[in-house]
């Protein structure tokens, strides 16, 4: 399994055609970081526990629910 480097969890069976994902921070591996408060725009790494992490826009957040677009390209958890 590879390491669980990424900011918010995914369930790739949720996932539809316009790679949207909905995640949850209390589910995530930044759960008890305070700091995290992701917001529309920003630009963070997602993973489902089995692949490597991907990276994915921030389109929406709703106090604990993250909705996020996920970008599919080789290199895609390069986070700048």
């Amino acid at each position: 399994m590879p390491e669980e480097s990424y900011d918010l969890w995914f369930d790739p069976n949720s996932v539809g055609g316009d790679m949207v994902a909905e995640c949850w921070i209390s589910h995530g591996p930044r759960a008890d970081d305070a700091t995290f408060a992701p917001a529309p725009g920003d630009w963070l790494t997602v993973g489902d526990g089995d692949e490597d992490p991907l990276r994915a826009r921030v389109i929406k957040r709703l106090g604990d629910r993250v909705s996020v677009q996920i970008q599919m390209s080789a290199g895609s958890a390069d986070v700048a």
